[in-house]
Formats: C-alpha cells, structure tokens, sequence
C-alpha cells in the first residue's frame, strides 16, 4: 500500500468515525425532544389528576351541611375565614358562603380525609371515589401507553439512523433516562454558579472534532451542539455583550469567540473584541481555525494572551469548490483530513 493510499484510508476512518459520532448526536437530540414530550405529558397529567380529586372533594363535601362543614374545619384547624386588605389593614372576614367554605375545605384536606369525613357523618361517598379510582386507573394506563408509543418512535428513529450498525449502537431507555442526563449534564461536573465551580473548558475544546464546515457561521453551530451536548442548558448562542453579540456564552463567565483566521483584519477584529469581551467575563475564549494563510497569527495570538484571553487554535485548510468552501480539520494531536 502507497502511501498516499494510506493516508486516504486514514481519512475515511476517520471521517466515517466523525460521521457515526454526529449520529450518535443526533440520536441523543431526538431522545432529549422525545422525553421533553413525555414530561411535558406527565405535568398535564398531575394537573389532571388535581383537578378531578377536587371534583371528587367538592362533590361529596356538598352533601354536608354548614355547620357540619364549620365542625370539619374546628376539627381539622382549616381557617373559616378569608382576608382582606383594606385602607392598608388586614381584615377577616367569616366565610358565610357554603360553595366558598367547601372549596377551603377541599383545598385543605386529602381524597382519603374527605372520605373518613363522609364516614363520620354518613354520607354517600363510594360512588364519587369509585368513579375517580376508575378514572385515575385508565388515566394511568393511558399514558402508559404513550409512554411506550415514543419508545417504539426512538426505537424505529435509531434504526433508519444506523441502519445495519443499529444493533451496535446502545438503545436508549427513556424510562431510565432524565432531562438532565440527556443533556449530557451527567458528562461533566455541573456548572454551579452558587459554589463558583466550573468544568475546564479549554479542555472540552481541544476535544471538539467539527465535520466539514463552510464558515465561521457553520463552525459556530457546530461548536454550539457540540458544547451543549457537553454542558447542557448553561450554553447560549450568540449571547448579548452590550451593544455587541459574543458568538457563545457558558453561564455568564465564560465567553467563547470564533474566527477561521484568512485575514490580518479577522484577527484585529478578532482582538477587538475581546477587548471588550475581557470586561464581561470572567474568561474569554479565542477559538481560531488556522488555515494556513500569511496572518502572523503567532503575534495574534500573544496579543490575545497579554488581553487575558485563552487562545484554542484548530489548524486546518480551506477549499473551494465552485461557490461552497469545506475546511478540513486538524489539530495538534491528530491530523483530521476531510475531503
């Protein structure tokens, strides 16, 4: 084998790793919607169920009179009043209304409480809590099943994604999964902003591989899913830094501005902006693709040291074809090559 013929095997390795890495990213996304729908589910539901075991409250609790209602409320030390502001003092007011004194008591006391009561005074409540069991239990079974309808939709979404690789590729299981977990907030230690803790950064980008990319534009979308992945909600895209957007923002400490470095004045622009940047965070960030152009960068870059910056270079090429543009990747300890 040449080794030209070996360089080009090295290269569609790699570019066949990078290409099932962005699917295995894409899988992750569509779980992480996926479960948001299922969580979204599962409020609606709770706000259901709360709403019906008030009905159920309501409903048995009418068939009380007054002052049985009066003597549930002394017994249970629910307040038969309500308050109000008046003149700037606060005044009580005795509830007289019956429907307003049950929906206190309903408010104050549990399905179970309210059907001891029913006991004690020996009112008809088994048919309004077999109704609402029966409900519950068909209200249970429902989601249940829409539970394991969007399983079966990951299921089938992984294997058009991977195709014959699918049964190499470890199912996700949204039961056991969380939001958090699948916004990759288990990856790394969390941001925590009130202990003043933070993952390094620097590190998680000298670990970013982007595809092909186009420009700066495309570079940032890339950088964006990839830190979001890795860091989860703390991540913002074009963050508001006065009157000027920072490409992406990590909490509000950490600033990240990318440049593919083709001119002298992308770099001067570059450095004036982080100059600006240096006065909002508490670090700023210079993610550069090196292209090969005659920039000097090595002076760039120690302009943006001296500025307090920290610098993360990617080294790579651009080509053109027709109108498109494709970058292919390097960095220093791996030579990416994407044709």
């Amino acid at each position: 084998m040449g080794f030209g013929d070996f360089l080009k095997k090295v290269g569609d390795a790699t570019k066949k790793a990078m290409d099932r890495a962005a699917r295995e990213a894409k899988y992750r996304a569509k779980a992480l919607e996926i479960k948001r729908e299922i969580a979204d589910a599962e409020k609606k539901f709770q706000e259901e169920v709360a709403r019906k075991e008030f009905e159920a409250k309501r409903e048995i609790l009418s068939q009380l009179k007054m002052r049985q209602l009066e003597a549930v409320c002394a017994a249970k030390g629910v307040p038969t009043y309500r308050t109000q502001i008046v003149n700037g003092e606060e005044r009580r007011y005795k509830i007289r209304n019956k429907d307003e004194l049950i929906d206190v008591v309903a408010a104050h006391l549990t399905l179970e409480e309210v059907a001891e009561v029913a006991k004690r005074y020996k009112i008809k409540s088994r048919h309004v809590l077999q109704h609402f069991h029966k409900w519950l239990e068909e209200a249970n079974e429902a989601l249940k099943a829409f539970k394991e309808q969007k399983q079966r939709e990951l299921d089938e979404y992984r294997a058009q994604l991977f195709g014959e690789e699918s049964g190499k590729v470890a199912s996700i299981e949204l039961e056991s999964e969380t939001l958090e977990s699948l916004e990759g907030k288990e990856d790394i230690e969390e941001y925590d902003e009130e202990i003043g803790s933070q993952p390094d950064v620097v590190d998680i980008l000298f670990d970013f591989e982007p595809e092909i990319v186009r420009d700066e534009e495309d570079l940032e979308k890339q950088l964006y899913q990839y830190l979001k992945a890795r860091l989860g909600r703390h991540v913002v895209r074009q963050y508001p830094v006065g009157d000027q957007k920072i490409d992406i923002a990590i909490g509000d400490r950490i600033g990240i501005e990318i440049k593919i470095a083709e001119s002298r004045s992308k770099l001067q622009r570059l450095v004036g902006q982080v100059l600006d940047y240096v006065e909002y965070f508490d670090e700023v960030i210079a993610v550069i693709l090196d292209v090969g152009a005659n920039v000097d960068i090595d002076s760039y870059i120690q302009k943006l040291r001296r500025l307090g910056a920290e610098v993360v270079v990617l080294e790579g090429d651009i080509k053109r074809k027709g109108r498109s543009r494709e970058i292919i990747i390097k960095d220093a300890r791996k030579k990416i090559i994407i044709r």
